[in-house]
């Protein structure tokens, strides 16, 4: 389970829980892990980074590069984890 897709959709659904300051440090360690992932997860990590950047509250808009929804569903997709097992993850 990725920490920083975690973070995103539990900001989704709280959008009042995170700070701004802690939504940026979570794209950044994101992008942190991207830079550091195996040869076969960089794809998916990358992903993770790039959700996790537009869900910062500073990049995030409603266009094709900041649809936070679009992007996590292509991570899922590519990642083949379950949506739903994050979601019920955040219900604990």
């Amino acid at each position: 389970m990725n920490k920083h897709i975690l973070m995103v959709l539990d900001h989704l659904a709280n959008p009042d829980k995170y700070t701004q300051v802690q939504l940026k440090d979570n794209a950044l360690a994101a992008d942190d892990a991207a830079d550091y992932a195996p040869d076969d997860e960089v794809v998916v990590t990358a992903l993770a980074s790039h959700v996790s950047v537009c869900a910062n509250a500073y990049y995030y808009y409603d266009d094709d590069e900041g649809d936070v929804e679009y992007w996590l569903n292509d991570y899922f997709k590519r990642s083949g984890e379950n949506k739903q097992t994050y979601i019920d993850a955040l219900g604990k």
